[in-house]
């Protein structure tokens, strides 16, 4: 839904100074900082909405098994990518190349675009930070159809976006007809997509992101983080289509979420934009050599993503054999399902207590009772639907 209005209130008039305070009026310090107490009267004030922000954090409960981020857990050393001469030849009292030229040009060539069309961050969240900061303000809106992934509207928000919610569903069933009308209804100036989308897992039709695309001069992004698994992306589509820009990532396919390396793809007049709002040398010079390996190895990332898909329809399949839960189709490498029988967070309770950790999101806006779990190995997969087996069987009793 949209963001209310709030109404800027007045500053407190000053306190009178203790005799004998000799510090600087407006010291963040007061007495009651050394007291322990939490003090913001001599602080200056955020924004409204981010002064009761809460910072983003993912579950990190210790587990045996760990799928809850949506990572590879195929192990991915360093040493896989660096070479003895890495170590002598690769120079840190130097910036790196401001431009990842080499980088840009490797990907271009994967994506059939060309290397301007590139954009790299520190991880596919600061392209989209970008994408607030050019596009976004507080007198703009963005349009999101939940549940999915979060991050667009507190990046929105926090460049003082109006933020318009348009409320789907699980299962998560949108077309062309919603996203027309909730278009013409809400006038965004941004719409924001993620294709196959987080956390429910399914793959928009062309058409239905295209409908937004199709209404105007509003900045569309598609954020495909999980396009590898699900063998499709709209890039092609950006050459008639001007207004759309794709967000894709090494951390998931790629298994390598610790580099921290995301990408925007933009018509060449965007990302022009882009370029003049990123920040200088934020690709480090590891990052774009280690970087530059990783998108070499196609016969690892076809290898992964093939495992990936084969265990996931193994998963799914076992988890329909579960008469107590809903359990949703995924084109990515992560499967959401819903307990018929009890909350949400009480099975993610008790999946972590037979160490197992996936992630509860059930508090993201219109995802239900629902749980994400990530496709890990064979093994790992197991442990899931053997501690899910177990949680359930205990509670049919």
């Amino acid at each position: 839904m949209d963001e209310p209005r709030v109404v800027a209130r007045r500053s407190a008039p000053p306190r009178a100074r203790r005799v004998g305070d000799r510090r600087p009026r407006g010291h963040a310090l007061s007495q009651g900082f050394h007291r322990g107490a939490r003090v913001t009267r001599d602080l200056p004030r955020p924004r409204e909405w981010l002064a009761g922000a809460a910072p983003y954090r993912t579950e990190s409960q210790a587990a045996e098994v760990r799928l809850q981020s949506n990572e590879s857990t195929e192990s991915a050393p360093l040493g896989r990518y660096l070479r003895q001469a890495d170590l002598e030849g690769t120079l840190l009292n130097r910036y790196p190349d401001i431009t990842a030229a080499d980088l840009r040009t490797l990907l271009a060539r994967r994506w059939e675009v060309t290397p301007e069309q590139v954009i790299l961050g520190n991880g596919s969240n600061e392209v989209l930070l970008y994408t607030f900061l050019i596009f976004g303000g507080s007198d703009r809106t963005l349009l999101v159809f939940t549940p999915t992934y979060t991050m667009y509207a507190r990046l929105a928000r926090l460049t003082g976006m109006r933020v318009h919610e348009e409320r789907v569903g699980v299962p998560y069933s949108l077309d062309v007809a919603r996203v027309r009308g909730a278009v013409a209804r809400v006038r965004p100036d941004v719409v924001c997509f993620s294709s196959p989308n987080n956390p429910t897992g399914n793959l928009l039709d062309d058409a239905t992101i295209l409908a937004a695309a199709d209404a105007g001069s509003i900045l569309v992004l598609v954020d495909e983080a999980y396009a590898e698994f699900s063998g499709h992306t709209l890039l092609p589509r950006i050459a008639d289509h001007p207004n759309v820009v794709v967000v894709r990532t090494l951390s998931k396919a790629h298994a390598a979420a610790g580099l921290r390396l995301g990408a925007l793809v933009a018509d060449r007049r965007l990302a022009a934009m882009y370029e003049a709002a990123r920040l200088p040398y934020n690709v480090g010079t590891l990052t774009q050599l280690v970087g530059r390996r990783i998108v070499a190895d196609d016969a690892g990332l076809a290898e992964r993503v093939s495992c990936i898909i084969g265990e996931r329809t193994r998963v799914e399949r076992e988890l329909h054999r579960m008469p107590e839960l809903d359990a949703f189709p995924s084109a990515a490498n992560f499967i959401l399902f819903r307990p018929r029988m009890m909350r949400g967070r009480a099975l993610h309770t008790e999946l972590v207590e037979r160490g197992v950790l996936v992630r509860d999101v059930s508090s993201w806006p219109d995802a239900g009772e629902s749980l994400r779990a990530t496709i890990g190995n064979p093994t790992e997969n197991d442990r899931l639907l053997d501690a899910l087996r177990a949680v359930l069987a205990e509670r049919s009793r």
